[in-house]
């Protein structure tokens, strides 16, 4: 007891002296937002060097036509993705808390239990997620920026044509692990972690998953993109811990990445960029089952929080 009040103490006299925190909501917000798209701008001009220094142009087509040829380019990816979406979550962090793990919930560890439970979600909430790329669809989303579109869906294929072992784990890192990694920090850990300290817990999700999206460009999968983000929010959310929701979107990035792989070897033949439109029974049926594995996952989320406050006490 002594020691859990000694620790809030520490706690309550650090958000003290952080000077951030005695700005309004709306100014840190700002500031937050212009950490972002000066970490955003930063990252487009390194990585746009990279790439102009290496292969002499930033004509996609051209960069695309030899797909044995791309390994700068990931590279050249990564450095975006940390530069653009973890670098500036972290440096919000270290200005909102000077622990810089701790304002975005990334000390908190992940349950073991969660390494069968979310992959269960994940292939559940599938047939919604496909669901909502035909309403994306019909709504016209899937027009605007037609061109920038084919160019960035040209640009992933020709990165995961390869079908060598290196690549595929080159893939994963690019894709998968290192976008995870940083967009959750900064889309849940860092956006919806500051709204949701004004507004309420829903509308913070929605409003970051809505960005999540955004940010991407490419609106044939604006709305998938936005139910994928909430789902992630609310895991992070109710587990109380950042790497829940990067676990989850790693497993589902790298599968995408997997499935490609496997399509181009012709192990698995699949068309990742036009899911099928789920029947009326698979949606229905999925969505339950996603219920009752969403039940369960919020049982072990309580059964944790009350074991960590007995072990406080």
């Amino acid at each position: 007891m002594t020691e859990n009040r000694i620790d809030a103490d520490i706690k309550q006299e650090i958000f003290q002296n952080n000077k951030l925190n005695t700005y309004s909501f709306g100014l840190q917000l700002l500031i937050a937002a212009c950490i972002f798209f000066f970490c955003f701008l930063l990252a487009q001009l390194l990585s746009g060097y990279c790439i102009i220094a290496y292969y002499k142009t930033t004509h996609l087509k051209t960069i695309a036509a030899d797909y044995r040829n791309l390994n700068v380019l990931r590279y050249a990816q990564i450095l975006a993705s940390v530069c653009s979406f973890l670098l500036p979550a972290l440096i919000f962090s270290k200005l909102k808390d000077n622990r810089i793990l701790h304002f975005s919930n990334a000390h908190i560890g992940f349950s073991i239990v969660f390494l069968g439970l979310i992959p269960l979600l994940i292939y559940t909430i599938y047939p919604a997620i496909n669901f909502t790329y035909y309403i994306n669809k019909w709504l016209g989303f899937s027009t605007f920026s037609e061109q920038s579109q084919a160019d960035y869906k040209m640009l992933v294929n020709a990165l995961l044509k390869d079908n060598s072992l290196f690549v595929l784990l080159l893939n994963m890192i690019t894709i998968a692990v290192i976008p995870a990694l940083a967009e959750e920090w900064i889309f849940r850990g860092t956006f919806q972690k500051l709204l949701s300290e004004k507004l309420n817990i829903h509308f913070a999700v929605l409003l970051a998953s809505i960005f999540f999206s955004l940010i991407h460009f490419e609106f044939s999968g604006f709305l998938p993109r936005i139910l994928l983000g909430m789902f992630l929010g609310y895991l992070y959310y109710y587990s109380g811990s950042l790497w829940t929701s990067i676990f989850a979107h790693t497993l589902n990035n790298g599968t995408q990445v997997m499935l490609m792989y496997l399509n181009n070897a012709g192990i698995y033949k699949t068309a990742i960029d036009q899911p099928e439109m789920p029947k009326a029974w698979e949606l229905i049926v999925y969505t339950l089952i996603f219920a009752v594995l969403w039940k369960i996952f919020l049982h072990f989320v309580q059964k944790r929080k009350k074991s960590t406050f007995a072990e406080n006490f």
